[in-house]
């Protein structure tokens, strides 16, 4: 059987879809003990963000109903840049109330429109190609509106295909939101021992610049073609900011031999400490292969994996004072100057040697989760296009998906 493709306003009139938008919330009634209020901002590329959210008062709990996410709910941003970022409701997740900048779509007869199939789609090439001609804007920033979102027309399969791609691509996101739990856990035990390790441990007179080689990072002139698309990995703040671990597999932009010699970076190796030090102070990434860095971090590298260890968390333990630190009129930046002068906090060698032997373990099981992820990231993208065309059939990739997890 073909495909059926039908609008958004087909589908809400036949009472197959609900699409709406979020709740436009006074400032008198955040600030309490009630449901929480998700904002696009914590609708991220890695999923939602739960930290530090607004919550209503507990006594406008039934006047906030029709703006409660519901299980299934597909989620999208439809304003600003990031408009068309899209997120999936689970039946795991809290009830929270949509934001004005949320829209979210509600399959209401689940035996014509798969939930986890819209989730799907709206990451296809049907749906963005849709979403950059309807784009428009207000006030300089893009908008998806209400009435667009009506005139969107999806290509439905039969029921039972739709459930079994959503099944395929959802088990891909559900090991990759095991190994990012794991990943997490890993890190906050390092962290835990860390600073059992530390407590009572005073600032010495040994300094970062004492302990340490302590460097930066430059770019390339971009007027140079020649410097770049090479196969040296070129690491930018952005690359780093978008980790949901703190480790680096790969960069957004690459540079060539002749643009490494051209940068004030020098190729980093592996496991070096790379800390962003411009406007975000305090991101960080350890690197799994050899890297350069632009100007936007400072980079801090031993020959003892076991000291790097130590002063990966002391640095991430040390971010709020590093920030007092930073200054600047336009943006603020911590220097090398005022990080090198820091200092450290040293353990005994017996101590840091025992710190080192539980943290190791699990920054390698943490990296090693991250890659997996990242692996099953690309296999996701590369199916779901051709899932959702019809160009691979669904039982094609069974088996694929099945050995990937």
């Amino acid at each position: 059987m073909p495909n059926i493709r039908a609008s958004f306003g087909e589908l809400i009139q036949a009472g197959a879809l609900e699409i709406g938008d979020g709740y436009r919330a006074k400032n008198s009634e955040l600030n309490g003990n009630g449901l929480p209020f998700m904002r696009a901002g914590n609708l991220t590329a890695s999923g939602w963000n739960w930290e530090d959210l607004e919550r209503f008062r507990s006594d406008l709990t039934s006047a906030l109903a029709p703006k409660l996410s519901h299980a299934g709910d597909v989620v999208i941003t439809t304003k600003g840049n990031s408009v068309g970022r899209s997120g999936y409701v689970n039946s795991k997740a809290p009830q929270f109330v949509y934001s004005p900048h949320l829209s979210f779509w509600r399959a209401k007869q689940r035996d014509r429109l798969a939930p986890r199939f819209l989730r799907y789609w709206a990451m296809s090439p049907e749906f963005l190609d849709q979403l950059k001609a309807l784009g428009h804007g207000t006030d300089m920033a893009p908008y998806l509106s209400l009435t667009d979102q009506r005139r969107l027309r999806v290509s439905l399969p039969r029921i039972e295909a739709q459930e079994t791609i959503g099944e395929l691509l959802g088990a891909l996101d559900d090991k990759i939101a095991v190994n990012d739990r794991i990943a997490e856990c890993s890190l906050t035990l390092a962290d835990a021992h860390f600073n059992l390790a530390v407590e009572g441990v005073p600032i010495g007179p040994e300094t970062f610049d004492s302990i340490a080689q302590v460097g930066g990072g430059g770019t390339p002139s971009t007027k140079v073609p020649e410097y770049w698309d090479g196969n040296i990995t070129w690491t930018t703040p952005s690359d780093v900011t978008a980790l949901g671990a703190p480790y680096l597999f790969d960069t957004s932009r690459r540079i060539t031999s002749a643009g490494l010699e051209n940068c004030a970076s020098p190729l980093y190796p592996a496991g070096s400490i790379f800390m962003t030090s411009r406007a975000t102070i305090g991101a960080f990434a350890i690197p799994q292969v050899p890297m350069a860095a632009n100007q936007g971090f400072i980079v801090v590298v031993t020959p003892d994996k076991e000291l790097t260890t130590w002063l990966f968390h002391e640095m991430r333990d040390r971010v709020d004072e590093m920030r007092r630190l930073a200054n600047g009129s336009t943006f603020l930046e911590l220097s090398r100057k005022n990080f090198k002068a820091m200092g450290v906090r040293l353990s005994t060698s017996t101590a840091l040697k025992e710190f080192a032997r539980k943290a190791i373990p699990l920054h390698q099981l943490a990296a090693a989760v991250t890659a997996e992820s990242a692996t099953l990231i690309k296999l996701r993208d590369t199916l779901l296009p051709e899932l959702m065309s019809g160009r691979l059939r669904v039982k094609d990739v069974e088996k694929v998906v099945e050995e990937a997890i």
